[in-house]
C-alpha cells in the first residue's frame, strides 16, 4: 500500500466515523429531548472513535 493510499484510507475512516456519529445523533435527538445537544455529543463520540481507529497501534 502506498503512502498516499494509506493517508486517504485514514481520512476515509475518520470521515465515516464522524458521519456515523452525526447520523446517530440526529436519529436519537427526539429521545434525548434536545436535537442540538445530541448531535454535538454523538459528533464528538464519532470524532473520538475515528481518532482511536486511525491511531491504534498494531501489535
Amino acid at each position: 500500500m502506498s503512502k498516499k493510499s494509506k493517508k486517504q484510507a485514514k481520512r476515509g475512516t475518520f470521515a465515516l466515523c464522524i458521519t456515523a456519529g452525526l447520523v446517530v445523533g440526529v436519529g436519537l435527538g427526539p429521545f434525548v429531548g434536545n436535537m442540538l445537544l445530541s448531535v454535538v455529543i454523538f459528533g464528538l463520540l464519532g470524532i473520538g472513535a475515528g481518532w482511536v481507529f486511525t491511531h491504534r497501534t498494531r501489535s
